[in-house]
């Protein structure tokens, strides 16, 4: 039987953060018998969520618990810490305009539980932004870590981002800056809005791959005109696992496992940067399992039964 025990971790990575989120966080833990040296595994959430919801019962969708008790997953210590922010949700990488989440889960997670349980066999998993974390944070600290399973990342930004773009100018334009239309989404009684929520998104998205100083972030397209600043997209496209999966080859050989896959009619057009990231892993000789499953980005939690039986096998036999 597994038991579920949670922390509140104080982070000394996101303290004094430009957005005043908390800094002390609840991370859960789902625990083995005796999970004393075995593998951690932690779980990174997609955007509009925190990784501690896949606890919550819901009555279309099975509770992660049970999904490893029905998988006989009995050998593996999970980690679900919450990285919600007060801009939607998270991409893992520091960030001067919203906080140090990727020494968050590094430094405050990752090596906090490896010490408390002994461990030497650390994964990532995620699916979406949670997808996009796993992948560069397992590509960045290969060696801390060792397996990581990444579902329907962000990758190839010019199909999966600039599509919302023409969204959020409508919205953002309407107010003096997008800081003042955050407000404005936080007094709503009525949030969960896919127009809204898109703009949340661009604007977190702004605040983690084109930051400056003091809390403040640029946006990649004109709010009069829409044009993209070509300056401030080349930021973004930076962080784009397209693009900097090539400088990473060498890490990339000290992975353990690698998971990938992604569904064929992705809502985001996540397919086609996934299809680019298999065929260089390919080209660079990099071992990995790869799969485009029928569905789309939406409601693909049944992908956990093929990811989480492939890193528990992989992380223990490593």
């Amino acid at each position: 039987m597994l038991e579920v025990k949670s922390v509140e971790i104080e982070s000394e990575s996101l303290k004094d953060n430009p957005l005043k989120d908390p800094y002390k966080r609840k991370v859960y833990q789902i625990l083995p018998d005796n999970p004393q040296g075995k593998p951690i595994v932690v779980y990174l959430s997609g955007y509009h969520s925190s990784s501690i919801t896949q606890l919550n019962y819901d009555p279309y969708s099975e509770p992660i618990v049970q999904r490893l008790e029905r998988l006989g997953i009995k050998d593996i210590i999970f980690i679900l810490p919450d990285t919600f922010t007060r801009y939607g949700g998270n991409q893992y990488l520091n960030s001067p305009a919203v906080g140090n989440y990727e020494d968050f889960i590094i430094n405050d997670v990752v090596k906090y539980f490896k010490d408390i349980y002994k461990s030497d066999k650390i994964g990532l998993i995620g699916k979406s932004s949670g997808g996009y974390g796993a992948l560069y944070l397992g590509m960045k600290y290969a060696g801390l870590i060792n397996v990581i399973a990444s579902h329907s990342p962000d990758a190839y930004f010019e199909y999966a981002y600039i599509p919302s773009f023409p969204l959020a100018i409508r919205n953002l334009s309407k107010f003096k800056n997008p800081k003042e239309w955050v407000d404005y989404f936080w007094s709503l009684k009525s949030k969960k809005k896919y127009e809204l929520l898109e703009t949340l998104m661009i604007v977190g998205l702004s605040a983690f791959y084109s930051p400056k100083l003091n809390g403040e972030f640029e946006l990649p397209f004109d709010l009069e005109t829409g044009e993209i600043i070509s300056s401030v997209w080349d930021k973004w496209l930076q962080k784009d696992p397209v693009r900097f999966i090539d400088s990473l080859v060498g890490n990339l050989r000290r992975l353990k496992a690698i998971y990938l896959d992604v569904g064929r009619k992705d809502e985001f057009n996540l397919q086609y940067g996934v299809r680019m990231i298999h065929m260089k892993l390919t080209k660079f000789g990099i071992p990995h399992y790869f799969e485009e499953f029928e569905g789309g980005h939406m409601d693909t939690a049944f992908r956990l039964d093929v990811s989480i039986p492939y890193i528990a096998r992989e992380i223990i036999n490593s």
